[in-house]
């Protein structure tokens, strides 16, 4: 199953897509509302992602999100054990 929201003159729509054949067809959808998006639509924003099991299949996101901050990932080094609260 997908789940698309787009976000066009401020109003949030939202469409699921199920069944045989419906990643082909949501990423058709995509592409059209991107076109569309491009073209000076009314469209703020499109965010599609999609679940297979308990897992991510897809994510997809327009306009491109912006990097928290530098991209440097921060590497905290102690040890493992120190992470989790004791209960």
């Amino acid at each position: 199953m997908y789940k698309m929201m787009i976000d066009v003159s401020g109003e949030e729509r939202v469409f699921l897509f199920r069944g045989p054949g419906c990643r082909a067809r949501m990423l058709e959808w995509y592409y059209d509302h991107l076109r569309r998006a491009v073209e000076d639509e009314e469209i703020g924003s499109i965010r599609v992602w999609g679940t297979v099991g308990n897992k991510t299949d897809i994510l997809l996101e327009w306009p491109p999100a912006e990097p928290a901050d530098s991209g440097r990932v921060r590497y905290d080094k102690r040890p493992r054990s120190e992470h989790r609260p004791r209960r």
